[in-house]
């Protein structure tokens, strides 16, 4: 079961760390140690709260994807081409994956690459406004390994676009919209777990609330601070944490 106090204290996390390029999963995987429970269901509701916060923010973006003319039909395909990496790599070892988030040496380990990599994203440069199936590929790439507790999946995809040098709006734009799908497939693959898994209506309701107010602040501000030159910092964060985490696993 979740508390109310746990509810709000899980969405406030899952509301600024799925965005911020610090791994939600890695972060309520501590959480959920520190508190004692775990419930992957529940995390995949979180997450599924949080995405209507992106529909929000990017609803213009959204519409002319529903467009339905050559612009809109090229995105989507470069959108399906970058989903493909993370969804073999989730349907062939869900299971194995599920099993890292009780290991805090592995969690560790993945902070410090998470922040390795966006860290890099200091040396990156803007060459390119526009998207290639190269691009889209290397970006979906660098996502599936998102699917580790502890590497981000925003993190993965800002830094893979940067990496490709291109601009930071293109590259904004294209890690959220496709957070949509991948998102909402794996909360759709998720439902009948939420709902044997018994947790009360009222507190679903505020979870969903405080996750999606919580996402809509964080996603503009993460959008202010990569137009400022400043994502990188959150590469010293993930580091840091990893060391952290990685030596209170060994002590």
């Amino acid at each position: 079961m979740v508390t109310l106090f746990e509810a709000v204290v899980l969405s406030i996390i899952q509301g600024i760390t799925e965005w911020f390029p610090v791994s939600s999963s890695g972060h309520l995987a501590l959480i959920q140690q520190f508190f004692g429970f775990q419930n992957l269901p529940y995390d995949v509701f979180l997450h599924f709260a949080g995405i209507f916060a992106v529909l929000f923010v990017f609803k213009r973006d959204v519409l002319k994807l529903m467009s339905f003319n050559k612009e809109s039909l090229r995105y989507v395909g470069l959108l399906v081409i970058a989903l493909i990496p993370a969804g073999i790599v989730g349907f062939f070892l869900a299971d194995w994956i599920e099993s890292l988030f009780s290991n805090m040496q592995f969690l560790g380990i993945f902070f410090i690459a998470s922040g390795i990599v966006v860290y890099s994203t200091k040396f990156s440069n803007e060459k390119k406004s526009e998207i290639n199936s190269k691009d889209a590929w290397y970006v979906g790439l660098l996502q599936a390994l998102a699917v580790l507790p502890g590497i981000s999946r925003s993190g993965m995809t800002i830094s893979a676009g940067l990496h490709r040098g291109i601009s930071k709006r293109a590259a904004i734009r294209f890690s959220f919209l496709m957070s949509i799908p991948l998102i909402l497939g794996a909360s759709v693959l998720k439902v009948k777990d939420l709902v044997v898994s018994n947790i009360e209506l009222d507190i679903l309701v505020v979870s969903f609330i405080v996750t999606f107010l919580v996402s809509l602040v964080t996603i503009k501000l993460l959008i202010k601070i990569i137009q400022s030159d400043r994502f990188y910092l959150f590469g010293i964060y993930n580091i840091v944490l990893g060391i952290v985490v990685l030596g209170t696993s060994l002590i």
